[in-house]
């Protein structure tokens, strides 16, 4: 004979999934009210409508990213699984440069930066947040994090352990990375990236900064020529900016 009162776990309610399949148990741990329309990640609508900012995660819809948003604290929890997936794709859209448009519940693209915008009219799907990592449904979600990573330099690679490692963030084991865990990271990196390299700046001004740094790396390497040196620089992967 079979126990059930004891054993059996509670059976999950259609908006407990949904929220399961976008985040992990630590958060949540919140009061789930029967009259909230349930939208799954795989709804086209889950990017506008679904749930945002309800737990510690300094996060907004609306407007540009903020201070808060792209501090290492709140950059932090996105590495500690503390915030959904659909939190962490909403700050590198804004980071990126769609903005939503909160009467007509859209996201927009007219401030995206160019390179992205023509690859990715709409904001992405970084992360994978329907967690199922066939080839058919996951393909999108891997490319565009693909993208993402390209576009951030090799000196900027290693933000995670310069600006993470004071608050207890020291890698992952290999043994325990998943895909989520890794997409993560990725994105968590680029947003250090965009905050230290390219927030607050418009792109003619990253235009005319990359043509500044260039021609000084020019010079730097006519230098060393004229004088007989070689320069000591191992090869670098090639960088394709979203501006």
């Amino acid at each position: 004979m079979t126990s059930t009162s004891d054993e059996e776990e509670e059976e999950k309610s259609p908006l407990e999934m949904a929220l399961a399949a976008s985040t992990t148990p630590k958060v949540v741990d919140r009061e789930i009210k029967s009259d909230v329309p349930v939208i799954l990640p795989s709804d086209p609508r889950f990017s506008t409508h679904g749930i945002i900012g309800d737990g510690n995660f300094t996060i907004s819809r609306v407007g540009g990213p903020t201070k808060e948003e792209l501090s290492n604290e709140n950059l932090y929890e996105i590495l500690m699984i503390t915030c959904s997936d659909l939190e962490v794709n909403t700050l590198v859209w804004k980071c990126l440069g769609y903005r939503f448009n909160p009467d007509e519940k859209v996201w927009t693209n007219e401030e995206v930066f160019p390179k992205w915008k023509e690859k990715f009219p709409e904001p992405p799907d970084l992360i994978g947040m329907q967690r199922i990592y066939t080839k058919e449904v996951d393909q999108p979600s891997l490319k565009s994090n693909q993208q993402l990573v390209k576009s951030v330099p090799a000196d900027n690679k290693q933000s995670l352990k310069t600006h993470l490692r004071p608050l207890g963030f020291t890698g992952y084991q290999y043994a325990e990375l998943t895909p989520n865990k890794t997409r993560r990271a990725q994105c968590a990196n680029w947003l250090l990236f965009y905050r230290e390299e390219l927030f607050g700046f418009t792109v003619e001004e990253l235009r005319e900064r990359r043509r500044l740094k260039n021609e000084a790396e020019e010079k730097e390497k006519q230098r060393l020529k004229d004088e007989g040196k070689e320069e000591e620089e191992g090869w670098k992967p090639p960088v394709r900016e979203v501006y």
